[in-house]
């Protein structure tokens, strides 16, 4: 049996606020041998409802970030992935706003989403190894690219993105010379009140990313200031 005839019986939902976009989507997922289930013309409330209704139907997603400019849902495409991620449903993140969305509305659930493909990166070959590799991790079989690994966070600034508090942070685990930008609502409260420039966090990163964009942070905690007399001050 052929690798297309076992994709034939998978079916793909694609969910997208751009009819145009969806059907260039499910035309790219068609090719790489999988069916499509297409929604469309529809409002949904709750991200609950729409993975309802998305297992009910397929058995993986391609996904659109933005999905509220059309009245599709009034939540981000990151969320409705990260809630598949909790189902073990292998499910792509799209995004043609990568610059703006990553570092986020995207980093939120970054933890949670295993693949995400910029606009034209999207085509038939990419989201067949989408699928693969989402299924993969979901399995327990975890990328270096993707594994946590507790390492030092040194925030340097707080700012504000989309009228919410976000922070710019080196992690010189992963690349001493590059600022990472992520939401403060990722770092539990009772720190957060102490955020400040040049304070020093634990946090569990994916330092073997090779992109800003593919870092996720999470369990936070405060570091320890540094000696004077260690040299690593």
């Amino acid at each position: 049996m052929s690798m297309t005839q076992v994709f034939n019986d998978i079916k793909i939902a694609i969910i997208d606020d751009d009819k145009n976009l969806a059907e260039v989507t499910a035309w790219e997922v068609e090719e790489a041998g999988y069916q499509t289930f297409v929604l469309d013309n529809r409002h949904f409330h709750n991200v609950s409802d729409l993975v309802s209704l998305i297992r009910e139907n397929a058995q993986g997603a391609v996904c659109d970030h933005r999905l509220s400019n059309s009245g599709f849902a009034n939540f981000y495409g990151a969320e409705l992935v990260a809630n598949l991620y909790d189902f073990k449903f292998p499910s792509l993140l799209i995004t043609q706003y990568t610059e703006m969305d990553t570092s986020f509305s995207i980093r939120k659930w970054r933890h949670k989403i295993p693949v995400l493909l910029s606009r034209e990166e999207a085509d038939a070959s990419s989201i067949a190894k989408g699928i693969e590799d989402c299924t993969l991790e979901l399995s327990g079989k975890i990328p270096s690219t993707r594994k946590p690994r507790r390492t030092i966070v040194r925030i340097t600034n707080i700012d504000e993105e989309s009228h919410e508090p976000v922070v710019d942070a080196f992690v010189p685990g992963w690349n001493p010379h590059k600022a990472v930008r992520f939401p403060a609502s990722l770092i539990p409260e009772n720190i957060r009140v102490l955020l400040k420039p040049n304070i020093r966090l634990f946090a569990h990163v994916n330092t073997g990313a090779e992109k800003s964009d593919d870092l996720y942070f999470e369990k936070f905690e405060l570091a320890p200031e540094p000696d004077e007399d260690d040299g690593l001050a």
